[in-house]
């Protein structure tokens, strides 16, 4: 996904909670693609798991950091894994799709819907993405909290952005997150899926809360 528009440098740091909210999009978003020799070798030495933990306490709210546990099983396996689990499968089609649009009755709807939200903000898809994927999914909240924190930097109002998210995240990962977890609970995945699912599933579902506790203190 790349805006249509060449924004500002992705990596500015803004010392706020929001700047640790658009990390672990990032985080995710680069880690629910098909796993590179690179992303393995991250895992199997622990790098991964020391980024999660090093970025969760900044958050404004708890969440359960990983496990701390390497990958033993060859790199081959680890993604014959991810095949299995997420693309493949072993029935012809994966058991745990992460395409928000199979958690619908009509995907094509879902991804129209998707491209409106992307187009809206400038961006496109890159060759070869789908908009319902959950890379991309996250990719575009990693975005909005990014221009976010720059909305902050420059002293003005992040309210467009806040609703934005929320809304975002009410319509499309927070709908079929869990649904992907539950899924993902009957055929027993190595630990790491399992914990970047819940992960994500928990993340998603915390920042919501969080965005609504800001947009409307008064509900709480």
């Amino acid at each position: 996904m790349a805006p249509r528009q060449k924004a500002r440098d992705s990596e500015t740091r803004v010392d706020s909670p929001i700047s640790a909210r658009s990390q672990v999009y990032q985080l995710l978003a680069r880690t629910f693609a098909f796993p590179s020799e690179d992303f393995y070798q991250d895992v199997a030495q622990g790098r991964w798991q020391e980024q999660v933990a090093q970025t969760l306490p900044q958050l404004p709210f708890e969440l359960t950091s990983v496990d701390s546990s390497r990958v033993i099983i060859p790199p081959d396996e680890f993604q014959a894994e991810y095949n299995r689990l997420f693309e493949v499968g072993t029935l012809g089609g994966p058991p745990c799709s992460l395409y928000g649009g199979h958690y619908e009755r009509d995907r094509l709807r879902v991804m129209e819907e998707l491209i409106r939200f992307y187009d809206y903000f400038g961006l496109s898809l890159t060759q070869g993405q789908l908009p319902d994927h959950i890379s991309v999914q996250l990719e575009f909240m990693h975005y909005l909290t990014f221009k976010e924190a720059e909305s902050l930097q420059r002293n003005r109002s992040q309210d467009s952005y806040q609703r934005a998210q929320t809304d975002f995240l009410e319509r499309h990962p927070g709908k079929w997150l869990p649904l992907l977890r539950q899924k993902l609970a009957n055929f027993q995945p190595l630990p790491v899926f399992d914990q970047l699912v819940t992960m994500a599933d928990e993340f998603v579902r915390r920042d919501r809360q969080y965005l609504k506790s800001i947009l409307n203190p008064s509900l709480l």
